[in-house]
């Protein structure tokens, strides 16, 4: 097989949030990066008196988490100060991330999900490296259109 010359770049990547499902509001411009936990099925082995290797079954796929890296800022309506609000209601709200290459390429959208962790902004003294912070959604799946 010929090396591929459809290779993507993150430059082009947009980053959006919902608190209802359907309107999705772009954050592009505070988020550093978005990471899966990777799509994972339950699966059972036995073994029996006869033969040398396992009996596999599969099972359900398993819930993913989503993280989401974000520049510190204060402002309104960017991913942290957001994030912060959805997660500090009263048994945290529902929420979604979409994430799309601008330039051709599949949207990703997550199933309704539940803000499990936020990360306060942390950072050096020294460099003088902006303050980041992030989210962390737990859903059910990601949906690829």
């Amino acid at each position: 097989m010929a090396q591929t010359t459809g290779a993507m770049s993150g430059v082009n990547v947009a980053v959006y949030y919902s608190n209802d499902g359907t309107n999705f509001t772009d954050i592009s411009g505070s988020v550093s990066s978005v990471t899966p936990s990777g799509f994972n099925r339950q699966s059972g082995e036995v073994y029996s008196f006869d033969g040398d290797h396992a009996i596999i079954g599969k099972g359900k796929r398993e819930p993913l988490e989503v993280e989401v890296n974000t520049v510190y800022s204060e402002l309104a309506g960017e991913a942290f100060v957001v994030a912060w609000t959805e997660f500090d209601a009263d048994d945290g709200d529902s929420f979604w991330f979409r994430w799309v290459n601008t330039s051709g390429g599949s949207t990703y959208t997550t199933d309704t999900g539940v803000l499990l962790s936020l990360l306060p902004p942390s950072g050096e003294a020294a460099p003088g490296d902006p303050l980041v912070a992030s989210a962390t959604l737990k859903c059910a799946q990601v949906n690829k259109t």
